[in-house]
């Protein structure tokens, strides 16, 4: 069984990823020209910073301090941080693909949380329940992609 240290190591790395994904929003709302995608886009912000939030609070009831970045939260960060430099000047076809690109890393964090055999149930429960709203976003985003033709 997962001891204590453990859970939280891998609910810190989700929150890097939630963190991260808030500010990668957060940075395609600023560069989409549509209105409609940057409404989509700052509400995703927003998710992400609840979602985020309630990390947060589990991380405390476990008896730990959420981390600001780490090392885990650097190498995503990165992830994202191609966000401004690949839309600035660019066409929302390539906003949304960033945001997809951002997607598929949280995606995959999450799913590597849950591969793990020795996620206490409880905390098993609470990351799938993000999980299933990260997938939809996921989702959502990848077909806008496909529903848009690049310029």
């Amino acid at each position: 069984m997962m001891n204590n240290e453990q859970a939280t190591d891998k609910l810190q790395y989700l929150l890097g990823t939630l963190r991260d994904g808030e500010k990668g929003f957060s940075e395609a709302a600023e560069h989409a020209d549509d209105p409609k995608l940057k409404s989509l886009f700052s509400e995703r912000s927003a998710q992400r910073a609840q979602l985020a939030g309630e990390v947060e609070a589990k991380i405390a009831s476990l008896g730990d301090k959420p981390r600001e970045g780490g090392s885990v939260g650097a190498a995503l960060h990165r992830t994202w941080l191609n966000v401004r430099d690949a839309v600035t000047g660019r066409d929302d076809y390539a906003v949304v693909a960033e945001a997809e690109r951002g997607e598929d890393t949280a995606i995959q964090n999450y799913q590597d949380v849950l591969d793990d055999k020795e996620l206490p149930a409880d905390l098993r429960a609470f990351v799938e329940t993000q999980y299933a709203q990260v997938k939809a976003s996921h989702d959502q985003i990848r077909d806008l992609k496909h529903s848009m033709k690049p310029d």
